[in-house]
């Protein structure tokens, strides 16, 4: 039994992890989107430029034209409402004037007209009744209707009056779905607004989430001509969730990481469905709850950071203690040390004393933990190194190399391969700029213990060091393997060398020495990203702190009505708690796997007994004969329920018709053309 206190500590580990996680996402979100939100603000500031300047014989043009810009929100339709407030945000902060509209409430011009007037004129009528009489009698004195946009003219000018810094202003309709309006609405308000664009800077925000061939669909010729249009690009959800998973898994000091499975099915969820950055969120939400209030051993999140010197901040009980030593991770460690001979009274101490296991034992594993954390970031580095002179075919994103160094190992990798060939067909000069980066990125990172990283205590930092040593002055190695004074021999070049080594069809004065020393470099990158990309699994703890609920995430956020519609229809116990269908559901589950006779009950629900009963038919269905099948079983029931009274024919058909329409609403079936008598059945298996 877990103690209330490891409980309520886990509660509170979830809040404060989850609470500065948020903060950073929101964050993230608001830079990578700020490029295309300002780029769509400084086109507003710049339009109607040109027209409020007009010089000495510019000739005026033969027809009115107001601003668009066309802004390309993605799919992810879910995310346009944030977005689109973040860019009215900072419209309002520049001073202009913002009216946002979404299609629900635009059904019509004059419903479009009342949003726009609400919005823009709402605030300004409070200013204006604190304002002088003139003012109030002049807006008074007008007698337009609710939606006309006179009225937002008349506001402009008295706005103009009161405040002259107002011609810098501007005023912006968003229409945020663009999609979702009428046509013929859209087409109204660019003309009406056109009209109204001498006395009114009006400039249109056209929200799309499909192409720009939406817009000249919707629209016009007419129209078209009257929009000054320029395309913008505003939401970049790939660059926002490349940047989110960077902080999060591969930069920052997370307590909870993604296992390879969990990992894709959270990437899957977001590159295969909705591009949605939401959804990203909500299900690492998710998986941050299931980590910390089902797992019991979450509890120790908060050795996490900690000296290894350091005594454990909290009292864990005999029982979750048992469970730590219970993990395999744990058990190959202590195994390992239980092969050296000094070794042998510190695991034997450590499997029977728990307080010398929680003091002294779990946080060296936890240190162990953050070492191969803070290593896997320098491969990472390394290999946004390499690719950085690599041809563009061969560089990923790092949401594809942090899958790699999830789920693969260096030798099984085809990408780290192809790293390895690019890296092998360097000349010298192209190598000394390589390891200049890369000891730049290790140089960046901060103070790592190496021997805790990989099990032969290979130093990553000497390793790359003195490659590049070598590369400075490869005469070191000829003096080093080559006491001798004598000149040596030159090899004879192969066709393999030269396959390997492209640039020597070009050099051919590169000496054996200058090819030895390549050769060590290459040896010595392989060994780096080798020693920091090893697998998660050779880690302490790994089965705690890497979550690997995929089912789990997988059933909560990718639905399946059908299957979940086809399991209520044949298994309806499971739904209605009926101890009756229970055998009965067996038995169809047997007679489906080829073994006893499917029976089907007559208590069963209606619904239930015509799917069952579609389910051994072929493709078209007669209706009479399913109907006749139906009536079979239904009269069974009345028969044993109530033998004296017997359903009569008319109760029957109106049954049946019910269940038919429920399968065809259910997507079952479908009436077809062919034979009036009969539906086509349109579901196969599972």
């Amino acid at each position: 039994k877990e103690p209330q206190e490891s409980m309520e500590l886990r509660k509170q580990l979830f809040k404060e992890l989850w609470t500065p996680l948020e903060e950073l996402l929101v964050d993230i979100e608001k830079q990578v989107n700020n490029i295309g939100i300002v780029e769509v603000c400084n086109f507003v500031d710049a339009s109607y430029v040109e027209t409020d300047t007009q010089e000495k014989g510019r000739v005026a043009q033969p027809f009115a034209e107001i601003a668009a810009a066309v802004a390309f929100a993605g799919v992810n339709t879910g995310d346009h409402g944030k977005l689109f407030q973040l860019l009215q945000e900072q419209l309002c902060e520049r001073g202009h004037h913002v009216a946002q509209l979404e299609s629900q409430y635009c059904n019509s011009l004059p419903n479009m007209h009342k949003c726009i007037l609400e919005q823009i004129c709402g605030s300004a009528r409070a200013s204006v009744d604190e304002g002088d009489e003139a003012e109030q009698s002049q807006l008074k004195g007008t007698k337009a209707i609710a939606y006309d946009l006179g009225l937002l003219k008349l506001w402009w000018a008295a706005a103009l009056e009161k405040d002259r810094s107002s011609d810098s202003k501007r005023l912006v309709v968003i229409l945020q779905d663009l999609e979702g309006f009428s046509p013929m609405v859209v087409d109204d308000f660019i003309r009406i607004a056109t009209s109204y664009s001498d006395a009114v800077p009006i400039v249109v925000v056209l929200g799309l989430g499909t192409s720009y061939e939406c817009v000249q669909q919707s629209l016009t010729k007419a129209s078209m001509s009257m929009l000054n249009v320029e395309r913008f690009n505003l939401q970049r959800s790939r660059q926002c969730i490349d940047a989110a998973i960077r902080h999060l898994f591969v930069q920052g000091e997370a307590v909870l990481s993604f296992g390879a499975e969990a990992y894709k099915s959270l990437l899957d969820q977001f590159l295969l469905y909705n591009f949605s950055i939401s959804g990203f969120v909500k299900k690492l939400k998710y998986a941050a709850m299931d980590f910390f209030y089902a797992q019991p051993l979450s509890i120790i999140a908060s050795i996490v950071g900690r000296s290894a010197n350091g005594a454990c901040p909290i009292r864990l009980t005999s029982d979750q203690i048992e469970l730590i030593r219970m993990q395999r991770s744990v058990q190959r460690v202590l195994e390992r040390e239980a092969e050296e001979g000094a070794g042998r009274a510190h695991v034997h101490k450590a499997l029977t004393d728990d307080a010398f296991f929680q003091d002294v034992v779990l946080p060296q594993l936890v240190c162990r933990l953050s070492a191969y954390r803070q290593g896997y970031c320098v491969g990472i580095g390394l290999v946004e190194a390499i690719q950085s002179m690599a041809p563009e075919a061969a560089q990923k994103p790092i949401r594809t190399l942090h899958y790699y160094g999830l789920g693969m190992q260096f030798d099984e990798c085809p990408h780290w391969k192809t790293l390895a060939a690019v890296v092998r067909r360097m000349d010298m000069s192209e190598m000394k700029t390589l390891f200049e980066k890369l000891c730049h990125v290790v140089e960046q990172t901060l103070l790592v213990d190496w021997t805790l990283v990989s099990e032969g205590n290979i130093k990553v930092p000497e390793l790359l060091q003195n490659a590049s040593a070598l590369l400075a002055s490869p005469d070191s190695l000829a003096e080093r393997d080559e006491p001798s004074s004598e000149e040596p021999k030159r090899r004879i070049r192969t066709r393999t060398d030269m396959d390997h080594r492209p640039f020597m069809l070009f050099h051919s004065g590169a000496s054996d020495t200058e090819l030895q020393v390549l050769e060590r470099c290459c040896k010595a990158v392989e060994t780096a990203l080798r020693t920091c990309l090893a697998s998660y699994h050779s880690v302490p703890l790994n089965e705690i702190f890497y979550y690997r609920h995929s089912h789990l995430l997988d059933t909560a956020f990718s639905a399946q009505p059908r299957a979940a519609v086809q399991t209520a229809l044949g298994k309806s116990h499971y739904y209605i708690n009926c101890h009756c269908c229970d055998s009965a559901d067996d038995n169809f589950a047997e007679g489906c796997d080829g073994g006893e006779d499917q029976r089907i009950m007559p208590t069963m629900h209606d619904s239930s007994i015509s799917y069952r009963l579609h389910q051994e038919c072929g493709r078209m269905i007669n209706l009479f004969d399913w109907y006749s099948s139906f009536a079979s079983v239904v009269e069974k029931e009345s028969s044993s329920q109530h033998p004296s009274t017997p359903p009569s024919q008319a109760e029957t058909q109106a049954r049946f018709m019910r269940t038919v329409e429920e399968m065809q609403l259910l997507g079952f079936i479908k009436p077809t053309q062919r034979k009036t008598d009969h539906v086509l059945r349109l579901t196969w298996g599972t």
